[in-house]
């Protein structure tokens, strides 16, 4: 009996613990599809604390893509109406770009600066309105691309 009842708090452990990794998996929002290879990548950067929001061109197969200090491939961003964020922008490829944040309607709500090889920007960045706007790269539109979530301020 005794084995049984160890036998049956293992299980439950390990349950509970898929449980746990099965919720942590479910709160990344699936991004969007990578148009070269297909696939889809999940990668959620929601800015907490600091509210700093690190987002570097990366250079792959001669492709750009944005890429989170998590290593996200132009990941959905998470932030909250009314928070100054500091969106902090290194480019180590060899070509400009310059980070565009526009709504539905493709007017632009934001900009970096043109960040020229090896340089460095940064700026600030809020809304007060909740819902979704799009970001992308002014000179590489089509595969440096992501989203901003913003949602209420909790």
């Amino acid at each position: 009996m005794k084995v049984y009842l160890n036998v049956l708090v293992a299980s439950l452990v390990l349950i509970a613990g898929l449980l746990v990794i099965s919720h942590v998996s479910s709160t990344q929002v699936l991004a969007q599809a990578d148009e070269n290879n297909k696939t889809k990548i999940s990668n959620t950067n929601v800015a907490t604390g600091n509210n700093t929001i690190i987002l570097n061109p990366q250079e792959t197969n001669e492709t750009y893509r944005w890429v989170n200090s998590s290593g996200g491939i132009n990941p959905t961003l998470g932030i909250a109406k009314g928070s100054e964020y500091l969106i902090k922008i290194k480019n180590p490829t060899d070509t400009k770009h310059e980070l565009i944040i526009a709504d539905a309607k493709h007017s632009e709500i934001a900009k970096s600066k043109e960040i020229q090889p090896g340089k460095n920007t940064e700026f600030k960045f809020s809304t007060e309105k909740t819902g979704q706007l799009n970001y992308y790269c002014e000179y590489h539109p089509e595969t440096m691309r992501g989203i901003i979530n913003i949602i209420e301020n909790p």
